[in-house]
């Protein structure tokens, strides 16, 4: 294309001299030139994202002289290379009602609506964080009407509270839900869940309305 546009702003440019060329000729030419600029531009950005590429098919391969080569690149790099795709969970209490957690017991949401990405266990009710970044986590807890008590809910990071949750059914026609969401940077290896707060005896309230969410915002040492 380049090579066509150059031919015929040269064969326009010489046919006619400088003084006898009208106004939209040289805008012509002018617009001749910067489509080459552009043109130029552009085998240069696919020349440089061929080299990463290349640059990934390399580390694909088992080479460990790239692999150390890349370790000593700037992080940002690092990241757009070593993409480690999302990270996003949702998991819920499906039954109509959960008996009997104690207090500093971790919630266990067993159904698990969405999981990309892995961290989370809905045997134990803990996230653990598969690749470090800035997170987005969210709850939501149901207190149950039969049990009167008020829900007092936390969301923890290794051992550390990010936010908390309260919810309480102040008459025993209906039940009350509460929610929170935290922002946090975490790293590999964290671990992150809900627990109850200091409740002895209670029933938390589930048909999906209690849930435990994440996302990953952000990839980030």
């Amino acid at each position: 294309m380049r090579i066509l546009i150059f031919f015929t702003g040269q064969l326009l440019s010489s046919a006619i001299s400088a003084e006898e060329q009208p106004d939209w000729l040289g805008a012509l030419l002018n617009r001749i030139e910067y489509l080459e600029r552009k043109d130029a531009e552009k085998d240069a950005i696919i020349a440089e994202q061929q080299k990463e590429i290349e640059s990934v098919k390399a580390i694909c391969s088992g080479s460990k002289t790239d692999q150390e080569k890349l370790l000593n690149e700037p992080s940002e790099r690092r990241r757009f290379v070593l993409n480690e795709g999302p990270v996003a969970f949702t998991a819920a209490i499906t039954p109509y009602v959960v008996d009997h957690l104690k207090s500093q017991e971790i919630v266990k949401f067993e159904t698990i609506i969405t999981s990309i990405g892995g961290g989370y266990n809905n045997q134990s009710g803990v996230f653990v964080v598969p690749v470090s970044g800035i997170y987005m986590i969210s709850c939501s807890l149901l207190d149950d009407d039969r049990t009167g008590l008020m829900v007092h809910g936390e969301i923890v990071q290794d051992h550390r509270v990010l936010g908390r949750v309260f919810a309480h059914t102040e008459s025993r026609s209906y039940r009350d839900q509460g929610t929170q969401t935290v922002f946090t940077h975490a790293h590999a290896g964290d671990q992150i869940w809900v627990r109850v707060k200091d409740n002895a005896d209670l029933g938390l309230g589930g048909e999906l309305y209690s849930s435990f969410s994440g996302y990953l915002l952000y990839a980030m040492e």
